[in-house]
C-alpha cells in the first residue's frame, strides 16, 4: 500500500512526521517505506487546500483510497477531489483516518474488480422501435460497463433440441392454460442456450416473437429470473445493464416492470412477468397487450423496495426507496401491478425527468450499495 500525504503550505515538516508516526503506530503492519512522493494508491488528506497536490497524483486507469479527518478541512479537501474525480469515471473512496482501526477494507477496494467483467449479454431479436430512451449504444455500453452485445435470432433458440429439465413443471404444471406445453419447450431451449452460449444475460424481443408464434415468452422469462439468469423484455438494453449489476451486487434479480401512474406520493408499476419468488402467490392469465398466450398476475407483500433505472448514455442512474401499499387490480394494464409510496421528490423526478418507462424493483433497501457502485463508474445519481 503506497500512501501520498497532501496537506498545504502552511502545514510544517514537523506536524506532518508527527501524524505519519502515529499513523505507523496505530498501523504497525506498515513503515516508513510506505510512504511515497509519487504513484500512490492512498492519498492522506492532511488539510485543506491540498486539493491540487492529490491531483496531480491521479492517474486515470487507476482507483484509490482517501484518507481524510474532521480537522483542519481534511475532508472538505478529499470530498472536493471526489467530486472533481466522479464526472471523469475515476474511482475513489473516502475513510475517516480517525476511525479505521485495521487497513483492510482500503485494500479490498483497492483489490476489487468489476462486476461486469466477462459479461456477455445476449440480444434475441432487436430491441422494440418504441424504446427511445432505452438502447445505448454498443460500444459505449462496453467501454462504460464491460457488456459485449451478442446478438441472435430467435430461430437459434428454437432450433435447438427441447432437454427435459423438469423445473418448468414443478412451477406450473397445476394451472390449466392451453399454451403450457410450448411454454415449457421454449424455458427449456432457453436454459439450455444460456448454458451452451456461456451467457450471463438476455434481452429478448418478446413482441416479435409472439407476432410470429402466437404465444408468449412471459413465463419462461419469469422462470429465468426466479433462477438468477437476468432475462429482460422488449430487448430493453438499459434494463438488461441495469440488472446484471443488481443480481450480481444483491443477489436479487429484480422486477422489470412498467410505470402505470404517477401522483404526488404514489406510482403504480405494472408488468406481465417477474420473477416468481418475489411474490406471495401467483395465478396464470393472458399477456394484456395482445391478449395471447400466458403471463403472471402475481401479489407481493407490502414491503420496502429499492427502484433503479439507468439512461440509455449511461452518465444517469435513478434511485429511490418505495413502499408498497396495496397490489393492483386494473383490467387495462400488464397483470403484476403494484402501488408504491414514494418521496416527493422521487415521484416529481419520474413524471418530470424520467430516464425511461421501465424500472427495476427490487424487495430491501440497496441504495447504498448501489450507489456507490454506479458513482465510482461516473454515473451521477438522481
Amino acid at each position: 500500500m503506497k500512501i501520498y500525504i497532501a496537506a498545504n503550505n502552511n502545514i510544517s515538516e514537523n506536524l506532518i512526521c508527527k501524524e505519519k508516526t502515529d499513523f505507523l503506530k496505530k498501523f504497525s503492519c506498515l513503515n516508513d517505506t510506505n510512504f511515497v512522493l509519487s504513484e500512490p494508491s492512498v492519498i492522506w488528506f492532511l488539510s485543506g487546500g491540498s486539493e491540487h497536490r492529490a491531483i496531480e497524483q491521479i492517474e486515470a486507469q487507476n482507483r484509490y483510497c482517501f484518507l481524510a479527518s474532521t480537522k483542519d478541512n481534511s475532508w472538505a479537501a478529499a470530498t472536493e477531489v471526489k467530486a472533481f474525480l466522479n464526472e471523469k469515471g475515476i474511482k475513489t473512496k473516502i475513510f475517516n483516518v480517525d476511525s479505521i482501526t485495521n487497513l483492510a477494507p482500503l485494500q479490498k477496494f483497492l483489490d476489487e474488480k468489476d462486476i461486469y467483467d466477462n459479461t456477455k449479454l445476449a440480444l434475441i431479436g432487436k430491441p422494440e422501435n418504441w424504446l427511445l430512451a432505452s438502447v445505448p449504444d454498443y460500444e459505449l455500453l462496453k467501454e462504460v460497463l464491460g457488456i459485449e452485445i451478442i446478438e441472435y435470432d430467435w430461430s437459434e433458440i428454437l432450433q435447438l433440441k427441447d432437454s427435459n429439465f423438469d423445473e418448468f413443471d414443478k412451477y406450473f404444471a397445476k394451472y390449466n392454460y392451453k399454451t403450457f406445453e410450448k411454454d415449457r419447450s421454449l424455458y427449456n431451449k432457453m436454459l439450455s442456450f444460456t448454458q451452451g452460449e456461456d451467457i450471463s444475460a438476455m434481452a429478448i424481443s418478446c413482441f416479435e416473437f409472439v407476432k410470429k408464434h402466437d404465444y408468449t415468452a412471459c413465463l419462461p422469462v419469469a422462470l429465468l429470473n426466479t433462477n438468477n439468469i437476468p432475462t429482460v423484455c422488449e430487448g430493453d438494453l438499459c434494463s438488461a445493464a441495469g440488472i446484471i449489476a443488481l443480481s450480481r451486487l444483491t443477489g436479487k434479480t429484480p422486477w422489470v416492470a412498467n410505470i402505470n401512474a404517477i401522483d404526488r406520493e404514489t406510482v403504480i408499476f405494472s408488468h406481465c412477468t417477474i420473477p416468481l419468488n418475489l411474490l406471495d402467490e401467483f395465478d396464470v392469465t393472458s399477456h394484456f397487450e395482445t391478449q395471447k398466450g400466458s403471463a403472471i398476475k402475481g401479489k407481493m407483500s407490502n414491503q420496502t423496495l429499492t427502484i433503479f433505472r439507468l439512461d440509455k448514455n449511461l452518465e444517469f442512474c435513478f434511485l429511490a426507496l418505495g413502499e408498497i401499499i396495496e397490489s393492483g387490480d386494473i383490467i387495462q394494464a400488464c397483470r403484476t401491478q403494484i402501488k408504491v409510496k414514494m418521496s416527493h421528490k422521487s415521484t416529481f423526478l419520474l413524471r418530470e425527468f424520467p430516464l425511461g418507462n421501465h424500472h427495476l424493483i427490487i424487495p430491501g433497501d440497496y441504495t447504498d450499495i448501489l450507489a456507490e457502485y454506479f458513482t465510482n463508474k461516473g454515473f451521477r445519481i438522481v
